[in-house]
């Protein structure tokens, strides 16, 4: 069947309703009909719910269907995403136009979060989810409950800046969860600048995202033009406070921020995982911020490290890429494997000119912090972890990209 798709809302009849969820019963994994009885299902949709549809030769093929009351709770749930197989265009893209659509009209409406359900087993949706922003924030046997943060607009701040998120927050240590260990600060830095320097060229630097300046005091010893965009104004007050009047600092979300000049080094190190929409970033460093002979280094926690598929093995991640509770806490949106990283600098018009990993890493970081304070691991053992990473970059703690402009 070709089709071509017309999208609506709430424009389905009960009855029609009730017919599409038929046509995609066995789609659904597991089936719809071994879960609801599909004609009650279809009237509690119709008659309670908010549906994004669409059309084609007078036919339902896609419906999202959500629960939402205002007036009790600033929240959303996801009922039901479903596509008749075979339309065209393909049924992921239905999917995805009506999900747009319907978080779209959630935001315009002042939702504070959407949350569903889908089987870990039903990896398209998954993945579907993912892509627009959903993490797993819990999991009840085979079932994942997801959630995509809606987070008010600020209006009238100093800056301008119209987003939605609370950067301030996100960047807060939790029970659970710090935003940043000792690992990262006195292990990984360390071996990520000595990972780049081969890569940098002389002039001038930008950091996007340079939380509380840790690692820009490190550039500092390689650069006197050093400039840093930060979106959380807590972190940047301490910064400052941590390296004087040496850095210029921007206040401001990366998909607002206004600079006048180009740069010869863009730095984003466990950047880019937190970003919405990390290709339009990274376009905008391509298009408007890297210099002619500039270099642009991206550096993302790994999804492939030891440490991660240890988790899995040990039921505490559903897979090697998910992000977990702590993290989505502090940002997290997704997280990079080389392969999906350097997808996304590709179709940001970057050319990759290197690609490697940095730190073999077998425990996670509560761990190191942990054996850091003994006299186990030796100055020798983390230089030999670091130097078994060049032969295995996807099994290290990062992995990171040097860039060109495309």
């Amino acid at each position: 069947m070709s089709w071509e798709a017309e999208f609506c809302k709430d424009r389905a009849t009960e009855e029609q309703i009730a017919k599409h969820l038929l046509l995609c019963d066995a789609r659904f994994v597991p089936p719809l009909s071994s879960r609801v009885e599909i004609k009650a299902y279809a009237h509690k949709i119709y008659a309670h719910g908010l549906r994004f549809e669409a059309w084609a030769e007078g036919s339902l093929i896609g419906l999202v269907a959500m629960y939402c009351n205002r007036l009790h709770q600033p929240w959303a749930y996801i009922t039901n995403v479903s596509v008749v197989l075979g339309a065209s265009p393909p049924a992921a893209h239905i999917a995805s136009q009506l999900l747009e659509r319907g978080i779209g009209y959630l935001r315009e409406h002042q939702f504070e979060r959407v949350d569903l359900e889908v089987d870990r087993d039903n990896n398209r949706a998954v993945r579907l989810y993912e892509r627009h922003g959903f993490v797993t924030n819990a999991t009840s046997g085979s079932t994942l409950l997801m959630r995509l943060e809606l987070e008010r607009r600020l209006v009238g701040t100093e800056t301008g800046m119209s987003n939605l998120r609370d950067y301030d927050r996100e960047m807060q240590d939790t029970a659970q969860h710090q935003y940043a260990y000792s690992f990262d600060l006195n292990v990984m830095h360390p071996f990520m600048l000595r990972s780049f320097e081969p890569f940098l060229v002389k002039g001038s630097l930008l950091e996007l995202g340079s939380y509380k300046g840790d690692f820009t005091q490190r550039l500092l010893t390689r650069f006197d033009d050093v400039t840093c965009v930060e979106a959380s104004s807590l972190a940047i007050e301490q910064a400052r406070q941590k390296l004087g009047g040496h850095v210029t600092f921007v206040h401001s979300t990366f998909e607002s921020a206004t600079l006048d000049r180009r740069y010869d080094n863009i730095v984003l190190t466990h950047v880019l995982e937190h970003l919405d929409e990390p290709i339009n970033v990274l376009k905008r460093v391509n298009g408007e911020w890297l210099s002619d002979n500039g270099r642009c280094f991206l550096a993302c926690p790994n999804a492939n490290a030891p440490s991660r598929q240890i988790a899995v093995k040990m039921g505490l991640i559903t897979h090697n890429a998910a992000v977990t509770a702590a993290e989505a806490t502090h940002g997290h949106r997704r997280t990079y494997s080389l392969d999906t990283l350097e997808r996304d600098a590709v179709a940001a018009g970057l050319k990759v000119l290197h690609r490697s990993g940095i730190f073999f890493k077998a425990l996670a970081n509560f761990q190191w912090d942990q054996l850091l304070g003994t006299d186990i691991i030796s100055k020798e053992y983390l230089e030999g972890c670091f130097d078994l990473g060049q032969h295995y970059p996807d099994l290290c703690s990062s992995i990171f990209l040097v860039c060109e402009r495309g």
